[in-house]
């Protein structure tokens, strides 16, 4: 994880702020204290994954890019950044990707993660299957690499805002201790890290 906090993320903390939704932090946190979850809506969760996307493709700065090509071999895959969308529902992230190969024309690749929810809360923990939901001419070369990408776009996320909300102690911004996700709705619980403090990892299932 970076401390440095993309601008579209410490925007909408502080506008969360302005409209009294999310409280300032007053002091310093110590080490593993959490803060106040973040709530995202469905469309303001597919804005953010687009910034943590373009930032994992090296894109840090406002540009005309809107698409990213993959080459492996012979193989050429171009990956939508404006276009990428998030479902919600409870438990379940839908990371939607629109790509574009000369064998498929246009098309959508789904990444289902199971997270966390209101009701059954898991920290930040996501499972996910292999092999996304897709074109199998695009799946069979890139689907691990598409998994990859959007698991890093919504710890590129969460991460951002949650590092939006404050710093701790020790001067370090913010972590995300926990993901929930119901119909419609993103809950980011940002935490004071640990000194020691590793990113999640990303369990698949077959």
């Amino acid at each position: 994880m970076t401390d440095s906090v993309a601008p579209e993320y410490a925007r909408f903390i502080a506008d969360e702020r302005r409209a009294k939704r999310l409280e300032a932090v007053a002091r310093p946190m110590p080490e593993g204290e959490v803060f106040k979850a973040v709530s995202l809506k469905g469309e303001q969760a597919s804005q953010f994954l687009r910034v943590a996307a373009r930032r994992a493709s090296g894109l840090f700065r406002p540009s005309r890019h809107t698409e990213v090509v993959w080459v492996q071999g012979d193989s050429e895959l171009a990956v939508s950044l404006n276009g990428l969308d998030v479902v919600l529902a409870e438990g379940l992230i839908r990371v939607h990707i629109p790509v574009r190969c000369d064998q498929t024309g246009n098309a959508t690749v789904e990444v289902v993660f199971a997270v966390g929810s209101a009701k059954e809360p898991s920290g930040l923990y996501a499972s996910t299957f292999r092999r996304p939901i897709g074109p199998a001419i695009v799946v069979d070369t890139w689907g691990e690499a598409l998994v990859a990408f959007a698991w890093q776009g919504v710890l590129g996320m969460v991460s951002g805002i949650a590092g939006a909300v404050g710093k701790d102690a020790r001067g370090n911004v913010m972590v995300p201790a926990e993901l929930n996700a119901d119909k419609g709705v993103l809950q980011i619980v940002p935490m004071a890290r640990h000194r020691f403090a590793g990113s999640s990892g990303l369990k698949a299932t077959s």
